[in-house]
């Protein structure tokens, strides 16, 4: 009976075996998937058998484990090994997880005593970023010790609390990572060994770093190609914190290396400037790095950034106190700059600037002995300085300011040589848009051709509103000038204030004073036209005498009022004008002339000045003699001016010009007189002791001959009857004495009634007058008809020169306008 039971009880449990075995991949994943589960793991396959030497053989297990997937084959696993033939890792984003805000904890690894040890012949890892799968095998030569190869070499070592190790990559794994077909990335070339450890909140690699990037660049200008070349050696430290989520590099221990070719120069596009530039750029540069780069979260900080040229082209740019969340790098960015550049050609160059998300402001200065040799210009003993304050210059108009001040001991450009220049120009826009620019300039002295300036100053000022719609800008200047000399005129104390407004054309209007001219000039300036009007205000014409005087020294206006308007167009040179003289008088050396008064128009174009004729009234010249009631017309035909039917009182009469040409070597002006008091014009000697009463008429053709004057041919004769007294005459006493005979015939001339008088007229470019007399007449004490004739020679320059320096009135005007020097 026991046998029998015996026998039962072994086939039941033969049974109950053989089903387990059967059926021993539903019962293992009933058994174990659920535990698996709350783990996180999902058991999708399994298959696996017994073998003779009784070692667990697994075909095939696949593992799924928060969105990666695990697939292993060939599994043999005993008590001492668990060798597995190949495995593939599939590496997908990571699922939204609840604990994702959860603090790490320190490593507390429940490592066995004793287990199997473990190795991998081949894992394959597998994702979209990788170029390609990467692939590796694993190792475990000692417990808890690995050994990685592959595509990555590797060793690592697993304690209770800490996960440490090695390895060592180069670009090759690099381009396992990504996608470097023609990109930069291509070009880059590195070896690392770096050792790491991990204890569950701090993650640390520490080792050496070889890098090398070279890059050929092609130009499309040119044939030549520029190889920029990028070495760094050394040690880096890499630290980073999953509770803080803070990244910090160790970075001072690296040496950073920057080779530029000679070929490089022709990345700067062709240009006048492109040669100066090239030579002063450096090609061997050296960057430094901090002692640490932190990146916490997305703010990264940067302690200091240095890159320095080698050799005698210093360039030093220095980057301190960087911080900007690399999300939004501008918007957050903080930094501090400053730029250093000293070459044989650029004495300094300073730039400082802080930077704060979209503000920006510093200062900067250029020092230059000299402009480089493509500016359109040479200048001496340049230095350019200013501060800058500008803020939202990202993806708007900035707004804040920017200062800028020039001195320059002396420049020539475009025919001009100006020397000690200082320029100050500053420009602000505030929130609103609302722009202002001003500019203050002084200037020594500059010389244009003949033409030079002295002590120049002036400030400008532009105002404008840039926001939406035409642009409008208000335009105020002020400019003082000393003076303005060339060989044939001088400008002295100019004042000018203008406003304008511009916008599509420019209108301004410009309130001169040039040696105390007043002027007010108009224009519109635009690329079709140039209008313009000038216009003079009623005043004085004293002023005028500082240019006179340049033309003329012994000439001077003793009082008077002008006025005027000029309009026209400065691009076609055209013009036309309207001015008017009033109660004028003027004074050449001992000439005067008295109230002068003339209203004129006329116009300008294609180079020919041309005046309407025009009337004019002058009430006394006194020459010696008084001429009086002068009126007559003045005309200018391309720019020749003429005077003609001039007519005035002398003597007592008329006289008449019929026309002169003003600057006309050669001509021939008639002048005629009638009813000339005969009186008037013999006591012009009152101390001759002759009397002549009667009236005279006369014509005299009076010569010019390049600056020369003559009488030809003149003539004068009487108007009716007349007397001739002569008493007291000394010259005519003489006669009488020395020539006894001649007594009773000069006898009749002593009191002698005219019937007729003639006589001809000659006067020499000298000055002596020759006049040919006849005189006919009637002694009624001697009842006697008398016919007499005589030569007179005598020079009137000298006669009528004494007789202006006896004019009392010419005297008194010449001694006050001598005292006040106008």
């Amino acid at each position: 009976m026991f046998k029998r039971v015996g026998l039962i009880v072994g086939a039941v449990l033969l049974s109950i075996l053989l089903l387990g075995y059967v059926f021993r991949l539903p019962l293992l994943q009933w058994v174990i998937a659920p535990e698996l589960k709350k783990a996180g793991i999902t058991l999708n396959c399994l298959d696996f058998s017994i073998t003779s030497s009784l070692n667990i053989h697994a075909d095939k297990v696949c593992v799924n484990y928060q969105n990666q997937q695990l697939q292993l084959t060939g599994i043999t696993a005993n008590t001492k090994r668990i060798d597995i033939k190949n495995a593939v890792l599939t590496v997908n984003s990571l699922p939204k997880s609840d604990n994702a805000n959860q603090l790490a904890k320190n490593l507390d690894l429940a490592l066995p005593l004793n287990r199997p040890l473990i190795s991998i012949k081949q894992l394959v890892v597998k994702s979209d970023e990788l170029n390609k799968p990467l692939k590796i095998s694993i190792l475990e030569p000692k417990l808890n010790k690995f050994n990685v190869t592959g595509d990555i070499n590797a060793s690592a070592n697993l304690a209770v609390n800490k996960v440490s190790g090695q390895f060592l990559i180069n670009d090759t794994f690099l381009k396992h990572v990504i996608n470097t077909k023609n990109t930069l990335i291509a070009d880059f070339n590195f070896n690392t060994q770096q050792a790491f450890s991990f204890d569950g909140i701090k993650f640390e690699l520490n080792g050496d770093i070889s890098s090398q990037f070279t890059h050929t660049y092609e130009f499309s200008h040119t044939n030549q190609q520029c190889q920029v070349n990028v070495l760094t050696t050394g040690k880096l430290a890499t630290h980073f914190n999953l509770n803080s989520q803070a990244l910090m590099f160790n970075t001072d221990l690296l040496n950073n290396k920057i080779n530029l070719t000679p070929s490089c120069a022709g990345l700067i596009p062709p240009s006048e400037y492109a040669g100066f530039v090239s030579k002063q750029v450096p090609l061997n540069w050296q960057l430094k790095l901090p002692q640490s780069i932190r990146l916490e979260g997305s703010e990264l900080s940067v302690p200091v950034i240095n890159l320095m040229s080698e050799g005698d082209k210093q360039f030093d740019f220095l980057i301190t106190d960087t911080t900007l969340n690399i999300t939004s790098p501008l918007e957050y960015l903080q930094t501090n700059l400053s730029a250093q550049i000293n070459t044989p050609d650029i004495n300094n160059i300073n730039v400082n600037a802080q930077l704060s998300g979209a503000v920006i402001k510093g200062d900067y200065a250029v020092m230059l002995e000299s402009l480089p040799e493509f500016a359109p210009a040479t200048a001496n003993g340049l230095s350019l300085s200013g501060r800058f304050d500008i803020s939202e210059f990202i993806d708007s108009k900035p707004i804040g300011l920017i200062n800028a001040k020039l001195t320059l001991n002396n420049v020539d450009a475009f025919d001009i040589s100006a020397v000690q220049y200082q320029g100050d120009l500053t420009a602000k826009m505030d929130k609103q848009l609302n722009a202002e620019v001003a500019l203050t300039q002084q200037l020594k002295s500059a010389e244009y051709k003949e033409f030079k300036v002295t002590d120049i100053s002036n400030t400008l000022t532009a105002n404008a509103n840039l926001g939406v719609g035409e642009l409008f800008a208000d335009l105020t200047a002020k400019t003082n000038i000393k003076a303005v000399n060339s060989p044939d005129i001088k400008l002295n104390n100019i004042k000018v204030e203008s406003t304008g407004l511009q916008s599509r054309a420019l209108k301004a209007t410009h309130h001169a004073f040039i040696n105390d001219v007043e002027l007010v000039v108009n224009h519109h300036m635009s690329s079709q036209a140039h209008p313009f009007e000038v216009i003079i205000p009623e005043q004085s014409t004293l002023p005028l005498n500082k240019f006179i005087r340049q033309f003329e020294p012994l000439a001077q206006l003793t009082k008077g009022e002008f006025n005027g308007y000029i309009n026209g167009d400065v691009n076609l040179q055209s013009a036309s004008f309207n001015m008017g003289i009033s109660h004028t008088s003027a004074l050449y050396n001992d000439y005067l002339a008295s109230d002068l008064n003339s209203v004129f128009s006329g116009e300008y174009n294609s180079g020919k000045l041309n005046v309407k004729p025009t009337t004019f009234n002058l009430n006394e010249f006194r020459a010696g003699a008084v001429v009086k009631a002068i009126k007559g017309q003045w005309q200018v035909s391309s720019n020749t001016a003429l005077i003609n039917d001039v007519k005035g009182s002398v003597f007592g009469g008329e006289f008449s010009l019929d026309t002169y040409t003003i600057g006309k070597p050669n001509q021939v002006a008639n002048v005629k007189f009638e009813n000339i008091d005969a009186s008037k014009l013999v006591t012009l000697d009152d101390k001759s002791g002759i009397v002549l009463t009667g009236r005279l008429a006369g014509s005299l053709p009076v010569h010019f001959d390049s600056g020369k004057i003559e009488i030809i041919d003149g003539s004068l004769f009487s108007q009716g009857t007349g007397n001739l007294k002569i008493t007291n005459n000394a010259a005519f006493d003489s006669v009488m004495q020395q020539q006894q005979e001649l007594q009773p015939v000069l006898g009749l001339l002593t009191n002698l009634d005219i019937q007729k008088l003639n006589s001809s007229v000659a006067l020499k470019s000298d000055g002596w007058l020759k006049l040919g007399v006849n005189l006919q007449g009637y002694n009624k004490a001697e009842q006697q008809q008398v016919n007499f004739n005589y030569n007179h020679e005598e020079n009137v320059f000298t006669l009528l020169r004494a007789l202006r320096l006896s004019d009392e009135i010419t005297q008194k005007v010449e001694q006050q306008y001598s005292q006040k020097g106008n």
